[in-house]
């Protein structure tokens, strides 16, 4: 079942822990870049909606910085 599918309560939750996964692959700069990957690739019109909190803003730039930079080492 796709994430557009749930109802609110779970819909916020796999939304959050979609976005974690992304931010932790590396691939993306902050929570901005995830948001337009969740609503255009996944069709999260609300997505804006569902990660509304700074906490999550903040978590997801972290998680971004933390994989961009192990990338990094690795690559070295």
């Amino acid at each position: 079942m796709a994430i557009r599918d749930l109802m609110n309560g779970e819909r916020q939750h796999a939304a959050f822990a979609e976005a974690r996964k992304l931010a932790d692959s590396g691939a993306y700069h902050d929570y901005t870049d995830i948001e337009y990957v969740l609503r255009f690739d996944y069709g999260l019109t609300d997505v804006s909606t569902l990660l509304d909190s700074q906490l999550i803003h903040r978590d997801l730039n972290r998680r971004c910085a933390d994989a961009r930079e192990k990338l990094d080492a690795v690559s070295v």
